[in-house]
């Protein structure tokens, strides 16, 4: 596995035999093999009917694939989602019982953890300030009705006498 300098090789557990973790890196290969159909690039790429190189995507070479992966790898690394994609998923390894979805298992974890959005951030600051405002608004609603209820007891018994 080609890492990055002094990088630390994460694990994830094998999507395929729920056993012992392997290397995201690995795991990633086998993600992409497994959509193109390729098996882990082992042998040679496949052949169309025609006898040429066949092509994961129209106008893209096998090769210029690979690079175009291990590019988009490093991205993916560089910032930080597959540390992020690793650490979603070895927790959901080590739920005891397995969710009914593990996709709305991803989609909550990965959304926890998400960067903060400013403009979120500040319409929460305005949500906490306004409920301030309305609980200090209800005590003294409070407070002015029992002064009202002290002045119209007293015209009440003027009235009734």
């Amino acid at each position: 596995e080609r890492a990055g300098v002094g990088a630390v090789p994460l694990s994830v557990p094998s999507a395929r035999s729920g056993g012992p973790p392997t290397d995201t890196g690995s795991a990633l290969r086998a993600a992409s093999a497994a959509e193109s159909g390729t098996g882990l690039g082992k042998g040679p790429p496949p052949q169309s009917r025609r006898g040429a190189p066949r092509t994961d995507r129209v106008g893209v070479l096998p090769q210029a694939t690979d690079s175009k992966r291990e590019q988009f790898r490093q991205y993916l690394e560089k910032s930080g989602v597959l540390d992020m994609l690793t650490k979603v998923l070895v927790a959901l390894y080590e739920e005891p019982e397995k969710p009914d979805s593990a996709l709305d298992f991803l989609k909550h974890h990965l959304g926890a953890s998400a960067p903060e959005n400013p403009e979120l951030e500040a319409l929460r600051l305005e949500v906490a300030e306004m409920k301030e405002k309305y609980e200090a608004v209800l005590e003294e609603n409070k407070k002015l009705k029992t002064k009202l209820a002290q002045y119209e007891a007293p015209q009440d018994e003027k009235h009734g006498e």
